[in-house]
């Protein structure tokens, strides 16, 4: 039976993860271009970069649903299934960062951001996945523990 994240579990996921991915995406702006110069522009950009993440890690919870059977497979925080999920984000983040940078060209890296030769993106959305999403269900499994 295929599974999903309960409403209540995806929204505490989503309050849990909007504020972490936002604070990324505006520290890591400077690393970008293409960037607008008024920095209330910058921050909708941000906000709205950040809203593209929600979508992504509610898909990576959703694939954790359909692969551990159980919508809340993240309660209790386990290293094991973070680590398939970790992976599947990071296929989906650097996917979506190839297309936007490489197919689309909707921005690019500035000289200080280092860029994976192979997939050619840069190193600060390839450490997103890999930081924010462990971080983001593990503060849910214990919200949801609670």
């Amino acid at each position: 039976m295929l599974r999903f994240v309960p409403a209540r579990s995806l929204g505490r996921l989503l309050a849990v993860t909007l504020p972490l991915y936002f604070a990324w995406e505006m520290l890591q702006a400077p690393f970008f271009t293409g960037m607008p110069a008024h920095w209330v522009a910058a921050t909708a950009i941000c906000a709205l970069a950040t809203l593209g993440d929600g979508v992504l890690v509610a898909l990576v919870a959703t694939a954790g649903a359909v692969l551990y059977r159980n919508g809340r497979w993240f309660v209790p925080p386990s290293p094991s299934p973070y680590a398939v999920v970790v992976a599947i984000g990071l296929v989906l983040q650097i996917a979506v960062e190839w297309v936007m940078v490489h197919g689309l060209d909707r921005w690019g890296y500035a000289p200080s951001q280092p860029v994976l030769p192979v997939v050619r993106v840069g190193i600060l959305p390839v450490l997103q996945p890999i930081v924010l999403l462990p971080t983001v269900f593990w503060f849910t499994a214990k919200w949801e523990g609670a």
